[in-house]
């Protein structure tokens, strides 16, 4: 389990002077944070966006964990039972730290005329109540806000309900920013520093972002809507289309000092890596192409260059080496021209040293010899051939982000939506754009590439750019393009689950992820609710299983592994 760091956490509690630690996964009112009477607007609003990072933390791993971004230990029946932590932690954030501080703060900030305190918290509420129905679908909303006024134990709602109900908020924050004149407030925004602007640009920015995936999800049950809808936002163009405008949560820098990245201090700060990178990601990266994909070195780092080759080693470190391969890994679609990975990348060579998804044997003494996380986006070193143990202070010393909406991902959910709803975007221009908006990213993270030997270059991404838009123009169908567009989307979003877990579950994309190495159990189409809500709340009742789908997910049942 991932070590969260609580430093700016508890830097901001010295500030605003409370805490809002809870310890009941199915407390839906924090009784540590400020009563209304005593609410700071300034401390509340900064509180709900630093709450946001640890909301979004919580389910970018378990997303990310589902769909190959991150390590998964053992089947994914055992891995996110109702007792989870990750889930369990993403739904006491999500009501009890944003949704409930977002509605004592509105009324207060309404009557002190704080309107770009009001928009800006809409939006958190927004994106936390949209991620909430697309982990757990039905969830409760209209009985769970309510304050002394609510029931004791909401019913959930419909998932679509709480979708339109976000889409309203989005609405809603809309006109808050339409009443901002020389008069009203302004405040310490931990994300954009748009603290006196009379617009909220980039928050307008990403607002309407939402708006376009809200439709995107809804396109396979609502595809005219869909349409309609994005068609209407594409000709506003007021949406992130510049690295300038992500939406991402940083580290370690003034606007968040004093912190780092979480996976940077469970990692480095340990000096002992206690997470695999999965054998699958550093295929994809590596041999799936047939090249290395220039990102490689920002997104791993290598703690050694060769596996050992002595085989009473590999029987300690590695002791999957010499068993049979399993039939599932064999090449599963036909744009597959190399086998899925499996043990590890023996055919490199080079010391990309991770496991299999699902891979539950026992853990070997190796965390000094395991590929760990790089420089991007968790802040850790660059790869230049070093091949040494990781320590503390090394890299950028966790000045890493959360990547929550960048303009990559953008341009992929454009090329998705002109592919199968015919909106104005060229899909094939969209998927180019998207590419070389996440190298330039990806690329431009390394503050001081002259002292490094393997960076990438422009070079570096026409190749890789070229060679995809090849294998696009080659596809014969749209599930073929579709099939590209996808894992391009995935490769680009590393760092974010959510995302991920949305594409593969609307799309199948990627196509070739690697099969649960036990070969068992079916993929989470939503999450169980947490086991303290379930007991402790008599109108809440379990899921049947994992297999439930949310409102938007209408494939087939099985179609994704």
């Amino acid at each position: 389990m991932k070590i969260k760091n609580n430093k700016l956490f508890w830097l901001l509690a010295l500030i605003l002077v409370f805490s809002c630690e809870t310890t009941e996964l199915d407390i839906l009112v924090d009784p540590n944070s400020p009563a209304p009477d005593s609410l700071n607007e300034d401390g509340s609003l900064n509180l709900i966006q630093f709450n946001l990072s640890a909301f979004f933390a919580e389910a970018t791993e378990a997303g990310g964990e589902a769909v190959r971004l991150e390590y998964m230990f053992d089947t994914y029946e055992v891995n996110f039972n109702n007792a989870n932590a990750n889930t369990g932690g993403m739904w006491r954030i999500g009501y009890a730290d944003i949704l409930n501080e977002v509605q004592a703060l509105i009324p207060i900030a309404t009557n002190s005329g704080r309107h770009r305190h009001i928009g800006v918290a809409r939006i958190i509420k927004a994106y936390t109540m949209m991620t909430l129905v697309d982990y757990f679908g039905d969830i409760p909303y209209t009985e769970a806000l309510q304050g002394d006024i609510g029931t004791v134990f909401p019913s959930a709602d419909p998932g679509s309900d709480v979708y339109d109900a976000a889409f309203a908020e989005l609405d809603l924050a809309l006109a808050d920013f339409a009443n901002i004149d020389d008069l009203t407030p302004a405040f310490n925004d931990l994300f954009y520093g748009e603290d006196d602007s009379d617009d909220m640009p980039k928050w307008t920015k990403f607002l309407n972002t939402l708006k376009l995936k809200y439709y995107l999800n809804r396109r396979l049950i609502d595809p005219a809507g869909a349409t309609a809808g994005i068609t209407s936002i594409l000709s506003a163009g007021n949406i992130i289309t510049s690295s300038d405008d992500d939406f991402k949560w940083v580290s370690g820098t003034s606007l968040n000092p004093q912190s780092k990245h979480p996976y940077y201090v469970e990692e480095y700060e340990a000096a002992n890596t206690g997470e695999y990178i999965p054998n699958y990601l550093m295929w994809a990266l590596t041999l799936e192409k047939g090249a290395d994909d220039p990102r490689l070195r920002y997104y791993v780092y290598r703690q050694v260059n060769a596996f050992p080759t002595d085989p009473a080693t590999l029987d300690n470190e590695i002791d999957c080496w010499n068993d049979p391969r399993p039939a599932t890994y064999a090449p599963i679609d036909a744009m597959q021209a190399v086998p899925l990975p499996f043990c590890s990348l023996f055919g490199r060579g080079d010391g990309y040293w991770g496991r299999d998804h699902a891979e539950n044997d026992g853990i070997p003494p190796d965390n000094t010899k395991r590929t760990t996380f790089g420089v991007y986006p968790v802040g850790g070193r660059y790869d230049d051939n070093d091949a040494t143990r990781i320590r503390s202070g090394q890299g950028l010393a966790g000045a890493g982000i959360w990547p929550i909406m960048m303009d990559s991902f953008v341009y992929f959910m454009r090329a998705e939506a002109a592919l199968y709803l015919g909106t104005s975007d060229d899909a094939g221009a969209m998927l180019e754009q998207g590419v070389r908006a996440s190298m330039n990213t990806v690329i431009g993270f390394l503050p001081n590439p002259g002292d490094f030997n393997n960076t990438s270059d422009a070079t570096d991404i026409d190749d890789y750019v070229n060679g995809v838009m090849a294998s696009y123009m080659a596809a014969t169908s749209d599930d073929e393009r579709m099939a590209i567009i996808g894992k391009e989307y995935w490769l680009a979003m590393y760092g974010n689950g959510v995302e991920g877990y949305n594409l593969y579950r609307r799309t199948g994309a990627p196509t070739n992820l690697q099969p649960t190495l036990l070969g068992t159990g079916g993929f989470p189409r939503s999450f169980l609710y947490p086991n303290n809500t379930v007991d402790r709340n008599i109108n809440i009742t379990q899921k049947p299983g994992l297999s439930v789908q949310v409102f938007w997910d209408n494939n087939p049942a099985g179609f994704i592994q």
